[in-house]
């Protein structure tokens, strides 16, 4: 047998005590045969085989104290064979945990199964690894444990895609935590609107600036051409100056379509940028939300900094926006735009000699396909009408 290094350890003697029936020197063994073999940076394949061969023997006999020194030992190690990194892996406890988070020799089938199948601390230590994938990140994503899910944000190098983002975010309405790791991290991306209420000011200017780039509003708002027949701006203003809060968050609710539930807490935030997006998305004018700021909370009035600001947010927020980032805070998807339409042809031209033809020619085509085809083929023909007139 040859050695890995120099034989300052009886080691042809435990060798034989670890392939015998006595067990009590096998987990030094297992530190012995370690220290060994990572005294030098590379081995050969025999070396490597050998080795391998000895601490498969042993390994289940070790204790949790001897499995985290052998882990450390081999965990970055060039030549540590594979199947002892994955028979301790199997063990569990820290020194799985160690090798799932840092060793790049494990298979990636065993980081997959861990990812997916593995406890709570072995899909965490797969969370913080360096070298993760999409496809890792999104199966990591999806648990639902809430410690998987913040190692995963805590992870700077984790590839987030926008499905895993998603997912985290909603994840994130529910415990304040991974609110806080999210909005730290991804505050700049338009999914973290739903955290609009969790944010502080600086997070929520970098979701309305997200916001504004992924609706593509680049000029200035107006909201001249807003005004409606809607009384409940000025129902909301009279609440406010009425100090009446029952009937305030009433109303409110209403406008919002949302329960009284998030209402109150939209009115509970000391900055009030919620409470201007809300004010913003049921059509509130500038001139009647600096009113309704002057008298609808003490900690906003009583800051003529805090009113200004607020105004201000009023006054270059979108309704479109401001709905949209309602929508986030509720939980429910945000509505398509209808496409306009946008005429192709003039209906004010003079009709032009060629055009009159291609008429004449598209209502002969008209003609000729619906005796032979019937009324099912109509839309057909008038496309194929609409082809020949926009030819001219």
């Amino acid at each position: 047998m040859r050695p890995f290094a120099h034989q300052s350890y009886p080691l042809e003697e435990l060798a034989a005590r670890a392939m015998s029936d006595v067990g009590s020197t096998r987990p030094m063994l297992l530190r012995v045969l370690t220290d060994m073999f990572v005294m030098r940076a590379s081995h050969s394949g025999d070396e490597v085989r050998q080795f391998g061969e000895l601490a498969m023997r042993v390994v289940d006999d070790a204790r949790e104290a001897e499995l985290l020194h052998v882990a450390s030992a081999l965990c970055r190690h060039p030549d540590a064979p594979a199947d002892v990194l994955e028979q301790i892996v199997m063990r569990g406890g820290p020194a799985a945990a160690l090798l799932l988070a840092q060793c790049p020799r494990l298979s990636t089938l065993t980081i997959d199964a861990a990812a997916s199948l593995g406890s709570p601390e072995s899909a965490a230590a797969v969370a913080r690894r360096i070298d993760l994938d999409a496809a890792t990140v999104t199966t990591l994503a999806s648990r639902p444990e809430m410690d998987v899910l913040q190692a995963l944000v805590r992870n700077e190098s984790a590839p987030l895609d926008a499905q895993a983002i998603s997912c985290l975010v909603e994840r994130a309405r529910t415990d304040v935590e991974l609110g806080r790791l999210v909005l730290a991290r991804m505050a700049h991306k338009p999914q973290a609107s739903a955290l609009f209420l969790q944010a502080n000011s600086r997070q929520r200017s970098l979701i309305l600036t997200a916001l504004k780039r992924q609706l593509r509003e680049t000029g200035a708002v107006s909201t001249f051409m807003e005004q409606s027949g809607s009384a409940l701006p000025r129902r909301l203003e009279t609440a406010a100056l009425t100090h009446d809060r029952e009937e305030f968050v009433g109303l409110l609710s209403q406008g919002l379509s949302s329960d009284r539930d998030l209402t109150t807490a939209i009115l509970s935030d000391p900055d009030g940028e919620p409470l201007a997006i809300a004010l913003r998305a049921i059509g509130v004018t500038p001139e009647v939300a600096t009113r309704i700021f002057l008298f609808v909370d003490p900690v906003i009035s009583h800051s003529y900094g805090k009113v200004s600001r607020l105004t201000q947010i009023v006054a270059t927020t979108s309704l479109d926006l401001a709905t949209a980032l309602v929508q986030a805070m509720r939980g429910t998807p945000a509505p398509q735009r209808r496409a306009t339409h946008a005429p192709v042809l003039d209906p004010t031209a003079r009709p032009l000699t060629s055009r009159a033809a291609a008429e004449r020619a598209a209502e002969r085509a008209v003609e000729r396909i619906r005796p032979a085809h019937g009324p099912a083929f109509r839309g057909r023909a008038q496309e194929l009408a609409q082809r020949l007139m926009n030819r001219s």
